[in-house]
C-alpha cells in the first residue's frame, strides 16, 4: 500500500494572508509525509499534522485559536483512528496542542471526550505543554471587533449579527492519512468561532460530525459547525464510501446535503483505502496540501 496524506488549513471567504496559510500546510505535511515515508503509522502523521498546523500562529488552531466574546481561548479537538478508536476535547483552554491530549484520550480507550477546566487539569498532569498568550494578531482582531451585543454577552443580538456573517468566520485545520499497512486515520483541531458566545462548541471535537474514519474511508471537515453538527457529515461521507461511491462523489453529496441548510459554508478532505484522495469546498477559498502531490 502507498501511503498518502492531505492536510486543511479551513475554508472561508478570501483572506489577505492566503500565501502564508498554504506555506503553513505545507509545512505540516512535509512534517507528517515524512513520517509516513520512514514506515509511521496514519494516526502519528495525523497527530504530527495538526500539531504542526496547531503551532502556526496564522491559522485557528492552538496558537493561532481565536478569542471567543469573553476574550478567552477554548480549544476543540477530535482524532480518530481506522479502528473505531477516537479521541476529542471539546472547550480546553489553556494548552499549546491540544490534539496531544485528544490522543492520549484515545490510547485509554475509555472514554471518548473530555471538557473544559478538567480536560485542562488532565493534560497538565500528563505533562502537556500548557499555552502561551493569544497572538497579537488575535487579540487586536477581538478588539476591533467585539461589538456591543458581545460586550454585553447578549446572545440573541449577537446571534444575528453571527448569522449575516456566516462565510467570514469559518477556520479549522485538519488531516487524514493513509499509511503503508493500509490503516486510515482523521484528525481535527480548531480555536472556534471568533468572538462567539462563550463555550460555543462546534464541529470539530464531535465524532461523527468534523471527524470520522473507519477501515474504507477518513474525513475531516472544516465549514459552519452548527450545520455539520446536525447532519453528521463526517459520518455521512464515511457512510456513502461504505455504500460504494468513490471519494469525489461522496464529498459533492455532503456538501449538497449541507447547502439545503446554508449554502457556501464548508469544505472537507479525505481518503479512501486505495489512497483516493478528495479535497472540495462550496466556499470562497480553502486551503490544503496533499502528499504525494
Amino acid at each position: 500500500m502507498k501511503p498518502a496524506l492531505i492536510v486543511h488549513g479551513g475554508s472561508g471567504s478570501v483572506p489577505p494572508n492566503a500565501d502564508e496559510r498554504q506555506a503553513a500546510c505545507e509545512r505540516a505535511a512535509d512534517s507528517a509525509w515524512a513520517l509516513l515515508q520512514r514506515g509511521a503509522s496514519a494516526l502519528d502523521a495525523v497527530e504530527e499534522a495538526l500539531r504542526r498546523l496547531e503551532d502556526e500562529p496564522v491559522l485557528n488552531a492552538g496558537t493561532g485559536s481565536d478569542l471567543q466574546a469573553d476574550g478567552v481561548i477554548r480549544m476543540d479537538v477530535s482524532l480518530m483512528a481506522w479502528d473505531g478508536r477516537a479521541g476529542a476535547v471539546a472547550q480546553v483552554p489553556g494548552l499549546k496542542n491540544p490534539v496531544r491530549l485528544a490522543r492520549y484520550i484515545l490510547e485509554q480507550e475509555t472514554h471518548v471526550m473530555l471538557s473544559g477546566q478538567e480536560a485542562l487539569q488532565l493534560g497538565l498532569r500528563v505533562g502537556l505543554e500548557p499555552a502561551a498568550a493569544a497572538t497579537p494578531a488575535k487579540v487586536t482582531y477581538w478588539r476591533e471587533h467585539l461589538d456591543a451585543a458581545g460586550q454585553r454577552l447578549d446572545y440573541v443580538a449577537m446571534a444575528a449579527g453571527w448569522k449575516r456573517d456566516n462565510a467570514a468566520r469559518l477556520g479549522t485545520v485538519g488531516c487524514v492519512a493513509l499509511d503503508a499497512e493500509g490503516r486510515l486515520a482523521a484528525g481535527t483541531s480548531t480555536g472556534g468561532t471568533a468572538l462567539c458566545y462563550p463555550g460555543r462548541v462546534g464541529d470539530t471535537a464531535v465524532i461523527g460530525a468534523g471527524t470520522y474514519c473507519t477501515r474504507l474511508a477518513g474525513v475531516s471537515m472544516t465549514g459552519l459547525g452548527e450545520r455539520m453538527l446536525v447532519l453528521l457529515s463526517a459520518k455521512r461521507f464515511c457512510d456513502r464510501v461504505q455504500e460504494g461511491l468513490a471519494v469525489d462523489r461522496a464529498a459533492r453529496a455532503v456538501l449538497e446535503e449541507l447547502s439545503h441548510l446554508t449554502p457556501g459554508v464548508a469544505g472537507l478532505i479525505g481518503i479512501n483505502v486505495n489512497g483516493g484522495i478528495v479535497s472540495m469546498h462550496d466556499t470562497p477559498f480553502m486551503v490544503t496540501s496533499e502528499r504525494p502531490s
